[in-house]
């Protein structure tokens, strides 16, 4: 099966389809964890391509949150351009810095107008650049109103966890750590493409929001090894013959506690990989692993809630933050934003975290995990007692490295973070 039919297939697949159906659809290629930074290589020490490619699936990366209205694109060798289907040029060198916008429903790209509402950017041989990074693959951009723009990758799904990889982890961690992330991005990605991808125009984003990307520049041979020694692995959950993906969140520490997916985000059933629960003693060289108290003005906690929830605005303050409910081992879940009229509205205590996030509150950057206890102060709200760096849901990458430290194998820190959950190879 083509990489392009295989791609089409999994855009089709519902999270809840069994494992044998999404290894059906790739049989004909199968043969054989708030994220860390680290320096990026030089474009000629990159690692090359994987092994093996054939039937691998496709993956959309949108690498604009919002849409633009100029972008600066380049190649480093022969190109084409596709307009709506159709090529309307294609040269043997490489394209130098060239500014594109839209206007009047056509692509400005240099002194060419193109009509249109998809310019795909293809190199023959190298890689193509957007902004600061380059890229595998091809760039899209399509277009949006009032003149603007997304611009999206569209790579194998194996190159880009390869600079996914290289994101999330630290240069010195264990060859282990990198496995186990491999194969927690892998099925993060898969799950995506069959979810959001079914009725969306991309599957992942660049961020945070889905997994770190950062282009080509930032693979390493490290990263390579663990994608190719882990090729097509997936975790997959359920009776056997009707084994399931799941989204396979991580995060950098969980200070203590594995929590459920139910902490962040509606879950109709939680399965067992994602209920959390687990006492967890590791991770404790993470530098956030605990923190100082975070203190916010109540009238600025209220703005930046406000900014994201029409229900909270409508408060029209805030006098109280009070807790609803919490797991057993003492994390907030829920919590009560109450007005000075005693009017309450609810909302999850993760989502409190990424609205102050969000805003221009300087001490709230600080903020790195609801693991914490919260106290009142009369005009301000101060979070205190804090453990971990991120949401804490699914596998904690400070605790991967700890248990690849000791010993463990990527396997055995997944099965701690996913209990009930089993490796299959996707393709």
């Amino acid at each position: 099966m083509k990489r392009e039919k295989l791609y089409a297939a999994l855009r089709r697949l519902a999270p809840a389809l069994p494992i044998v159906l999404l290894l059906t659809a790739c049989l004909a290629g199968s043969l054989i964890f708030s994220s860390c930074k680290q320096p990026e290589p030089t474009v000629s020490n990159i690692p090359q391509r994987p092994w093996k490619l054939d039937g691998v699936p496709m993956v959309r990366v949108r690498l604009t949150a919002r849409p633009v209205k100029q972008a600066e694109l380049y190649t480093t060798g022969g190109y084409r351009i596709i307009v709506d289907g159709r090529e309307v040029r294609e040269e043997q060198g490489r394209m130098p810095k060239t500014l594109c916008q839209r206007k009047n429903g056509n692509w400005l790209l240099g002194s060419q107008t193109l009509p249109g509402s998809k310019l795909s950017l293809i190199t023959h041989a190298g890689y193509v650049g957007y902004g600061k990074l380059l890229y595998r693959g091809r760039l899209d951009l399509l277009a949006d109103n009032d003149g603007q723009f997304y611009v999206q990758n569209k790579v194998d799904m194996e190159s880009y966890l390869a600079s996914v990889v290289a994101k999330e982890l630290y240069a010195d961690f264990h060859p282990q750590t990198y496995h186990a992330q491999a194969i927690a991005a892998r099925t993060f990605a898969l799950y995506e493409l069959a979810t959001r991808g079914r009725s969306k125009s991309f599957d992942v984003y660049d961020s945070q929001s889905s997994q770190v990307y950062g282009g080509m520049l930032a693979e390493t041979d490290k990263s390579w090894q663990a994608v190719r020694e882990t090729h097509a692995w997936v975790l997959a959950c359920g009776a056997p013959g009707q084994e399931k993906i799941f989204l396979t969140q991580f995060s950098a520490c969980n200070g203590g506690w594995v929590n459920g997916a139910d902490v962040i985000r509606n879950v109709p059933q939680l399965i067992p990989p994602l209920q959390g629960g687990q006492r967890d003693g590791t991770g404790v060289a993470c530098p956030y692993y605990s923190w100082q108290p975070v203190k916010v003005g109540k009238s600025d906690l209220f703005a930046a809630l406000a900014a994201n929830y029409d229900r909270i605005k409508k408060l029209g303050d805030l006098k109280e933050l009070r807790l609803k409910n919490e797991t057993s081992y003492g994390r907030s879940v829920w919590l009560e934003v109450i007005n000075s009229k005693g009017q309450a509205v609810p909302i999850r205590a993760e989502d409190v975290r990424l609205c102050l996030l969000r805003s221009d509150i300087q001490a709230a950057k600080k903020l790195y995990s609801m693991n914490c206890k919260i106290r009142d102060l009369g005009d301000a709200v101060e979070f205190y007692d804090g453990t971990g760096f991120g949401h804490g849901v699914g596998m904690s990458q400070w605790g991967a490295e700890e248990r690849a430290r000791k010993g463990q194998t990527a396997e055995e820190i997944l099965q701690f973070y996913y209990p009930g959950s089993t490796i299959f190879k996707a393709y």
